[in-house]
């Protein structure tokens, strides 16, 4: 039974003392939070104020990303009537500087926004000694303050989890956080792994001119998203030439004369120059001193926590991946606002998890939202051939699915795949996955039934105007909900 240790925000007049463990998206976003709602903040960042997330995945890949769809851009100009010169080609040294001038600039920018608001941060690893009672150690394990909060918000994030027989080397088995240091393509790659990063791997490497192989254990390709996500992700890499092997996971790396080999459960090798490995994660919670907290993780490592965030012990929250999967930034960031708000007293609205985009940075792009497919909904079914933005664009391999419970009408997911084309304002799956989070729970327009008796999604409405007729609607019919508080 967890206990709700009570907020002091109303009839306290000293601003709330809140510490927060871990400067990467989450720690960010509820150190805002908390600052925003009146708190004094003190941010702990081991490393650069970003976290492993920003400086060693999320900027690294999306700069490679952004790098092989203006490649693909430039190769399909001459399909929309456009005179075909010279192609781009990679140029790795400058895709290296690249990422290190990004990640500079967004570091920077968010170091900005904290020290704006008066937040104090300091660099190292923070241990707890007592409940409400941390020490920070630098790198050499050297004492540098010892501090004490009314509030601690634990957004530790995880690390990388390799396998005995799988490690990286830096050289010939590498990992996403020694994506920004790699200096040269190799001709040819074995990606590990069928997650997020997995796939955003094996799209990246095989624009830009890498022959791939793609080892995929039982869970398939994005588990986590609705399954028909997953199939367009494995139909458009293979129609690029990717040699996918699913079914089987790997289990051990060797290496040979001109590289390495991959080797599945059923003794069935995959050679290549260079393997890269996306196998999973682990909880960064072991060097916290938990057991000074009275804090037990549980079975899989998580810690039990309520919807606001609170754990068993008075004055620990946590967010992200220590409070349990899917490992997504955009859970992590929306978890985090509301402990933020919450340890700092302020009124905060429960979370909402189903209204949290599910994103994956492939070619093409995915991004869901809510529930789709259940055996109990109704989903609808629209290729994205069915609109002419995409014929215009030359982009019409994709789908999109909406799931709502046929007896209350009531929205209850959508997912959204699709390649980014080469055009001003793109009919991207992020621009509807937005919409679609907002609509969740709402009463599903007599527009979305319409369409869904539709024996051919050619004579339908346009997605972008029934979205934008639905949501008027919505306003119109739905009354604001009150903000409910935990005390």
């Amino acid at each position: 039974m967890l206990r709700h240790n009570p907020s002091s925000g109303a009839g306290d007049a000293r601003p709330r003392e809140l510490a927060i463990i871990g400067g990467g998206p989450a720690g960010i976003a509820a150190a805002l939070a908390a600052a925003g709602a009146g708190a004094r903040v003190t941010l702990i960042s081991e490393g650069p104020v970003g976290g492993r997330a920003g400086w060693d995945s999320l900027i690294p890949s999306k700069v490679r990303i952004v790098a092989a769809e203006a490649m693909a851009a430039a190769h399909a100009a001459e399909p929309l009537g456009l005179v075909r010169g010279d192609l781009p080609r990679i140029d790795p040294p400058a895709i290296l500087a690249r990422i290190g001038a990004v990640s500079a600039s967004w570091g920077a920018q968010q170091a900005d926004a904290l020290a704006a608001r008066g937040m104090t941060t300091l660099y190292g690893v923070a241990s707890f000694v007592a409940p409400g009672r941390l020490l920070v150690r630098d790198a050499a394990g050297q004492e540098v303050v010892a501090l004490a909060a009314d509030a601690i918000i634990i957004a530790t994030g995880s690390v990388p989890r390799f396998p005995p027989a799988m490690r990286p080397d830096r050289t010939r088995v590498i990992a996403p956080r020694f994506a920004s240091t790699l200096a040269k393509l190799p001709p040819d790659i074995v990606i590990v792994g069928g997650g997020v990063t997995g796939s955003e791997f094996a799209s990246i490497f095989s624009l830009l001119g890498v022959q791939v192989s793609w080892v995929v254990g039982p869970k398939g390709v994005l588990p986590d998203f609705a399954p028909e996500a997953g199939q367009a992700i494995v139909a458009a890499l293979t129609q690029r030439g990717v040699a996918i092997r699913q079914g089987q996971p790997a289990v051990r790396i060797t290496p040979h004369e001109s590289g390495v080999e991959v080797i599945t459960a059923d003794d069935v090798g995959h050679r290549a120059a260079m393997a890269f490995l996306a196998v999973g994660c682990t909880l960064d919670l072991g060097r916290l001193n938990l057991a000074a907290t009275g804090l037990t993780p549980a079975a899989d490592g998580t810690l039990c926590a309520d919807a606001m965030g609170r754990t068993e012990a008075i004055g620990v929250y946590v967010v992200g991946d220590a409070a349990g999967g899917p490992m997504l930034a955009n859970r992590a960031m929306a978890q985090a606002w509301v402990a933020g708000r919450h340890a700092a007293g302020a009124e905060s609205t429960l979370p909402r998890a189903e209204a949290v985009v599910h994103a994956a940075y492939t070619i093409p792009q995915v991004a869901q939202v809510g529930a789709v497919g259940s055996a109990d909904a109704h989903t609808v079914r629209l290729p994205l051939r069915a609109m002419l933005k995409a014929h215009l664009s030359g982009e019409d391999e994709g789908v999109f699915l909406l799931s709502f419970d046929p007896r209350s009408q009531r929205v209850l997911g959508a997912v959204a795949v699709g390649r980014m084309p080469p055009t001003p304002s793109p009919p991207s799956p992020w621009r509807y996955s937005s919409s679609w989070r907002s609509a969740i729970w709402l009463p599903c327009s007599p527009l979305i039934r319409r369409w869904a008796r539709w024996p051919s999604p050619l004579p339908a409405p346009p997605l972008s105007g029934m979205w934008e007729a639905k949501r008027v609607r919505t306003h119109v019919n739905q009354p604001r909900r009150g903000n409910p508080r935990l005390g």
